[in-house]
């Protein structure tokens, strides 16, 4: 998921004014006037779904879609492309804890657990910092002399599922930060659009609820599997990393915590 910015010359219009490639960034430059302005556009807002399919490939061509099922009898390490529903979110914490978002979290305690799953680390390489007794950050010494600080979401567990298989794929850090319409860990307390009351953190849980309420379209999900066999094929070991998250076109557009 990405978030679109457009030129809008008057409300309620998107216009991509002076529109051109830039051969150096490979990528499309958007030219503003004196009179234009800019607007945060979800990936389920109609101006971003209208502008991802006139410029953008919703997903690789060289990665063919695929089923879970078949997979798992080839039982083959490599990239696939399937279509799944999201069963679960598991968010591992500190202390042997967890946060466990599935069909049973209601929006108002996705909501409350938001704050919980935002960790500050060293901006460099992203450990986790811990404070002393004054709730003063600590340095990471193995990157000193650097001393700068981020928010991080957290890694997490999701448990898809494609027919009667089940797995569970690891989700680093960025590409949560995908799922949730790349919101930033630093903008969840701030308001989407003044004089709205409506924060991103609002948006973040909604769309976490849309997505493991259960029932809504399945999502395409690109993942890297990893097999290791014995000598009688039978698998010691399988694991799933998540490399890129497709939401589905047709799925409704998220409500507002209200």
């Amino acid at each position: 998921m990405c978030l679109y910015y457009g030129v809008l010359e008057q409300p309620g219009t998107l216009n991509f004014k002076g529109k051109k490639r830039n051969d150096i960034l490979e990528g499309l430059e958007l030219h503003t006037t004196f009179w234009s302005s800019c607007e945060c556009l979800f990936d389920d807002d109609i101006r971003a779904i209208t502008f991802k399919a006139k410029f953008q490939k919703s997903m690789p061509s060289f990665v063919k879609m695929s089923d879970l099922a078949t997979h798992m009898e080839d039982k083959r390490s490599g990239v696939i492309l399937i279509k799944a529903q999201i069963l679960e979110l598991v968010i591992p914490m500190p202390a042997a804890q967890k946060i466990a978002l599935n069909a049973r979290s209601s929006l108002r305690s996705i909501f409350s657990s938001l704050p919980d799953i935002v960790y500050a680390g060293c901006a460099k390489c992203g450990l986790e910092l811990e404070t002393d007794k004054n709730k003063i950050y600590k340095q990471c010494y193995s990157c000193l002399p650097f001393t700068m600080k981020k928010l991080y979401y957290r890694p997490a567990v999701m448990t898809i599922a494609d027919g009667i298989y089940k797995v569970c794929i690891h989700v680093g850090s960025k590409l949560i930060e995908k799922i949730l319409l790349n919101i930033s860990p630093d903008w969840l307390n701030r308001v989407v659009a003044p004089p709205s009351e409506i924060t991103y953190a609002m948006v973040a849980a909604d769309l976490i609820h849309s997505l493991v309420a259960g029932g809504g379209a399945p999502c395409a999900v690109k993942a890297q599997s990893l097999f290791v066999l014995d000598e009688n094929s039978c698998p010691l070991q399988q694991e799933f990393s998540l490399l890129d998250f497709y939401p589905d076109s047709g799925k409704p557009v998220p409500s507002a915590l209200l």
